[in-house]
């Protein structure tokens, strides 16, 4: 009788390790799919402030090389034109100096820039729930290894006295 009572208790830990190892397997997949996620969401950031970088960049080459235009236009106008000064070129070239001439102080680099951080904001509180049910995996993992440890130590337990019980009622011969 003794004998179909260890076995019973091996076949439902067994059972109980196979359960937990396969838990353990779900959860290490979902973990690998949530940093494949987390990458995307870093590239996905990266990518956004490299964008706007160049748009921007390309605006103030055009905003300087307008600034440059007006400079030219300015110095042949009173070299070649015998000194006639134009105010108002003058006005345009100031407020590009004054400021004017960053892109981002512009009203259009202003909502570009709010649009970035929006974009940015957004990307990154995506990033942050990943992480966060990555770190909710690893603490269901930690537990289940526990569980784990305890089930397979019962079992060596169960097996130990289960040789002890065979040695006990084996027949002894003097």
């Amino acid at each position: 009788m003794g004998y179909a009572i260890f076995t019973a208790r091996k076949l439902m830990l067994t059972n109980r390790i196979n359960q937990i190892n396969f838990r353990m397997m779900q959860l290490s997949q979902q973990q690998q799919t949530l940093a494949d996620q987390a990458s995307r969401w870093e590239r996905a950031i990266a990518n956004t402030r490299s964008l706007f970088n160049n748009i921007g960049n390309m605006f103030q080459m055009g905003i300087n090389m307008a600034l440059q235009g007006q400079m030219q236009q300015l110095y042949s106008s009173n070299v070649s034109g015998g000194g006639n000064f134009d105010p108002s070129s003058m006005n345009a070239i100031g407020s590009m100096l004054n400021g004017g001439n960053n892109f981002f102080a512009t009203p259009l680099g202003s909502y570009m820039m709010m649009m970035q951080s929006s974009i940015e904001m957004s990307n990154q509180n995506q990033l942050r729930q990943v992480k966060d049910m990555e770190n909710q995996i690893e603490l269901q993992m930690k537990s289940l290894e526990t569980q784990l440890k305890a089930a397979q130590a019962e079992m060596e337990n169960v097996e130990k006295a289960e040789d002890n019980e065979i040695k006990k009622s084996a027949p002894q011969f003097a």
